[in-house]
């Protein structure tokens, strides 16, 4: 049996009393943003429209200011777009969650490279 390669997972989510920002949070406005939609953004999450509404009622509601601006009607439909705060939130997100996958990724290999691994293998019990 072939032995499994390792690695590790670190997920970011910023926390108050309820998770604020996470994951899917930052997919959907990101979403948002590309499909100028939450209902695109659900559709490409695989999602329903109204947990995708869930979600964003309960975000904004933690952050306490709207984080998508939402466009009735009018002659070419309705659309949604990202409001300011949104944006700086998601960029600072997105940045933090690639110094966070780095420094885990650097980590990982100072503790758990092939040689460390090797050591362990061969150690007494």
């Amino acid at each position: 049996m072939a032995k499994e390669k390792l690695h590790c997972k670190v997920t970011l989510c910023l926390l108050g009393d309820k998770r604020a920002f996470g994951p899917g949070v930052a997919e959907l406005l990101d979403g948002v943003r590309r499909h100028g939609s939450l209902q695109g953004a659900a559709r490409e999450m695989a999602m329903s429209y109204s947990k995708a509404w869930t979600i964003m009622r309960n975000a904004e509601a933690i952050w306490g200011f709207p984080l998508i601006r939402r466009y009735v009607g009018g002659k070419n439909g309705g659309r949604s777009v990202l409001t300011r705060q949104a944006e700086i939130i998601l960029a600072r997100y997105e940045q933090m969650n690639e110094a966070l996958h780095a420094m885990a990724d650097r980590q990982f290999q100072q503790w758990f490279n092939d040689d460390e691994l090797q050591k362990l293998q061969t150690m007494e019990g």
